[in-house]
């Protein structure tokens, strides 16, 4: 069944590849990756990360500053973009604070905090009750929802949801049911997600953590490359200008397969795309264009090229963005989608960056170049753990 659409009437993302949209898009424009070397010491080994330039970021002050952490750091660093606040403060004006609603997407928080004080050896002082207390009020998944909640004067309905890395793809569906539902009139949607040891040390213990920029659908690819990034939306019920682009459908669906894993022909994400298209009212042929998950790990990548040539066979075009990112884990699903938006926006399709020899027992069609394109309606998959999957459709404007 067809929901009414929501109107994306503004957006910002923050990520490895710059501050804002338009540092963003100039850097995929130019084909220049977003990773960096990063050595982790002699135990843990080399890998590279999503680094975003951290002179670019703003630090929480006044009233703010019990808050400041790496993910509020970040999202003012995304609020203070491409007119986001303005565009807030316009929708306060039309519908009142009470009626905008609040959704974000995190795995970790600011959960440096809480590592810093292992760092610096103070958690084993009788500072452990301060660093503890700066945890919870900082860093804590929850309150990164808080912080920004309290920085944008929004007192809507809000949730912050966890779900592994579609976290910041379900907040698009969150806010489309809560403006569906009658509960607000527009609801600002995020992910956020600072640089921690905690992801590094977790996915390399599961052996997925590769050495080298993250090669999504090639044959050579051995894991993933982990960054940084803070994206945020504004949906509305109404659109404010003839160019708003539309959120018109998602799917979501939960693999119960295994905890890290997906189901290995991807059932889930299959489920949740045609849940998607159903939500969309359209067709498998109607879509131009796929952001795929495309983490880069052998197991993930092949599910998602068997679920996708199911639905929509071999010949639509797909990229994967994560090789200029890196994967952004909380804050992947908005990234993605953002990215989607951008290339909807400005006409072109990103190439799989670091795919340099697409794996020939995969399906798909990887595009290994931009590649001009009027996408009219564009789909974005998030797989998390669990296999907790979503999936994105977005369209041109009417």
């Amino acid at each position: 069944m067809a929901i009414d659409p929501s109107y994306v009437t503004a957006f910002s993302l923050v990520s490895a590849l710059g501050v804002g949209n338009d540092e963003t898009l100039a850097t995929l424009r130019s084909m220049r990756t977003g990773l960096r070397h990063y050595n982790m010491g002699p135990e843990l080994g080399e890998t590279w990360f999503g680094f975003v330039d951290e002179s670019k970021t703003r630090k929480p002050e006044g009233e703010f500053a019990a808050f400041d952490c790496s993910c509020s750091r970040l999202s003012l660093a995304a609020l203070h973009q491409d007119g986001l606040i303005d565009a807030v403060e316009a929708a306060k004006a039309r519908y009142g604070s009470h009626r905008i609603g609040l959704f974000l997407g995190t795995i970790t928080g600011g959960i440096d905090c809480l590592e810093q004080s292992y760092f610096d050896g103070s958690i084993h002082d009788r500072s452990i009750r301060v660093r503890l207390d700066k945890y919870h009020q900082a860093g804590s998944l929850i309150n990164s929802t808080l912080f920004v909640r309290r920085y944008l004067g929004l007192t809507g309905p809000h949730a912050t949801i966890g779900t592994a890395c579609s976290s910041s793809a379900k907040v698009f569906a969150s806010a489309s049911r809560a403006i569906q539902a009658g509960l607000c009139d527009a609801a600002v949607v995020a992910g956020v997600e600072g640089v921690n040891e905690t992801l590094l040390h977790g996915f390399r213990s599961l052996g997925v953590l590769s050495t080298q920029p993250c090669r999504p659908w090639d044959k050579n690819r051995d894991g993933i490359s982990v960054g940084a990034a803070a994206g945020f939306a504004l949906l509305e019920r109404h659109p404010t200008a003839p160019d708003n682009l539309r959120l018109l459908g998602y799917g979501e669906t939960t693999d119960a397969y295994h905890m890290t894993a997906p189901h290995p022909q991807g059932d889930g994400v299959e489920r949740s795309m045609r849940q998607a298209l159903s939500s969309a009212g359209l067709a498998a042929n109607a879509i131009d264009y796929i952001n795929v998950h495309g983490s880069g790990t052998p197991m993930n990548d092949v599910a998602e090229d068997a679920a996708i040539q199911r639905v929509f066979g071999r010949d639509i075009a797909c990229s994967s963005t994560k090789g200029w990112t890196g994967h952004t884990q909380g804050a992947s699903g908005i990234t993605e989608a953002l990215l989607l938006l951008l290339s909807m926006r400005e006409n072109f399709a990103p190439a799989s960056m670091n795919t340099l020899e697409p794996d020939p027992a995969l399906g798909c069609r990887i595009l290994l170049q931009n590649e001009p394109m009027a996408i009219r309606y564009g789909l974005s998959n998030s797989l998390g753990f669990g296999g907790n999957n979503c999936t994105l459709i977005f369209g041109a404007p009417q």
